[in-house]
């Protein structure tokens, strides 16, 4: 998760918690992480608690959700469709998508 989206979210860095580690992103330069914070998302009325690493970089989106919150949540991407797929407690799958607002 990025510092922009932490900051906007109104959650103060004190509340992270420190780490050493870094990564390298997808164009890869290699950053530092500031720390990680579990949060919780709460998705077509399920709500699960994740462990977030945060950075300080410029992005285009808030988050990169990693596989353990797709397994968990499972979910089912379409990068070729632009959605996303949730099971419904109901035993029906709901499609999300916002064709729309895709940037290219």
């Amino acid at each position: 998760m990025f510092c922009d989206t932490i900051d906007k979210m109104g959650i103060d860095l004190c509340d992270l918690k420190p780490s050493s580690q870094s990564l390298t992103p997808l164009n890869g330069s290699s950053e530092l992480m500031l720390g990680t914070i579990c949060l919780p998302v709460y998705t077509c009325r399920v709500t699960r608690t994740f462990k977030y690493s945060i950075i300080r970089m410029n992005a285009p989106y808030n988050a990169i959700l990693g596989t353990p919150w797709i397994y968990s949540m499972k979910v089912i991407l379409s990068t070729y469709h632009q959605c996303v797929k949730f099971p419904g407690r109901d035993g029906q799958i709901r499609t999300f998508s916002r064709p729309r607002c895709l940037h290219a």
